[in-house]
């Protein structure tokens, strides 16, 4: 009996026969939110504007899980894009049931004046970064949601960040190389706010919508904000880019089924100060 409810509580978080599209996923956290979810037994859409990577990163993952991956284009920006990759994955694999909007800009991969201060902070900027952080979400959730719909069942996952929960710490920046802009976060404070709408219009349906909030997740940041990032932060260090796996893989399984429009802040206690 007791093996018995054992195997039951693991296989909530199995995700077999799912299908998951992931934005971004040729960023440092895309390719650790499709090794978690196909490891679990997922079959992975990863999607970005080019696909050299993700291509590359698709092929890798079939050959380490055994389980299928597909790599395609999409401008999360457009429409058109959203609905030609639904299209694509209808076709191959006739359901989507995990949509991960994870596609940002960020310190990484950053607009044209990302590092501009407030007072000069251009208007082309502000909309670029929220056409991608904000938009981008809204319209993943749009389209594909409408076929989650259909089914009766899904499991939304939207990417915010602690700048959509505090503010940045603006004496932590100077030095560092790292520039937080009002624009990043308004539009994660947005996704949280369309998180939660999602949650409270489609929860009835059999849609479930949640986000993540990671903390600050290292990517050969230099010495000196690793220094002032770990003093701030309770755990006294950045977050390990493989350490939101659990938050994603329980966010799109059953393990999470009454899990919904909240959200999951992933970062060491640094929003309890």
């Amino acid at each position: 009996m007791e093996e018995t409810q054992k195997l039951d509580t693991l296989n909530l978080f199995r995700l077999d026969g799912k299908v998951a599209i992931i934005t971004g996923a040729g960023g440092l956290l895309g390719e650790q939110h499709a090794l978690a979810l196909s490891d679990f037994g997922a079959t992975v859409v990863m999607t970005d504007l080019t696909t050299d990577i993700i291509q590359e990163r698709a092929k890798s993952l079939t050959t380490r899980t055994g389980n299928p991956s597909l790599a395609l284009p999409c401008d999360v920006t457009k429409t058109l894009d959203w609905e030609t990759v639904l299209a694509k994955v209808m076709n191959e694999f006739g359901r989507v049931d995990v949509l991960i909007n994870n596609a940002a800009f960020t310190n990484q991969s950053r607009s044209a004046n990302f590092a501009a201060s407030f007072p000069d902070f251009p208007l082309e900027d502000w909309n670029r970064i929220l056409d991608v952080n904000l938009t981008g979400s809204f319209l993943g959730c749009q389209v594909i949601g409408k076929q989650m719909l259909e089914q009766g069942k899904g499991s939304i996952i939207n990417f915010a960040s602690l700048y959509g929960v505090v503010s940045p710490n603006h004496k932590m920046y100077p030095g560092t190389g790292i520039n937080q802009p009002v624009a990043y976060s308004v539009s994660k404070s947005g996704v949280i706010a369309l998180t939660r709408y999602l949650a409270g219009l489609w929860g009835e349906k059999g849609i479930r919508t949640n986000c993540v909030t990671p903390g600050g997740v290292y990517n050969n940041h230099s010495e000196l904000f690793v220094e002032r990032f770990s003093n701030l932060n309770p755990m006294g260090r950045m977050e390990k880019k493989e350490e939101l796996r659990g938050a994603i893989v329980y966010l799109a399984s059953d393990a999470s089924a009454y899990c919904n429009g909240h959200n999951l802040v992933v970062d060491g206690g640094w929003t309890i100060w």
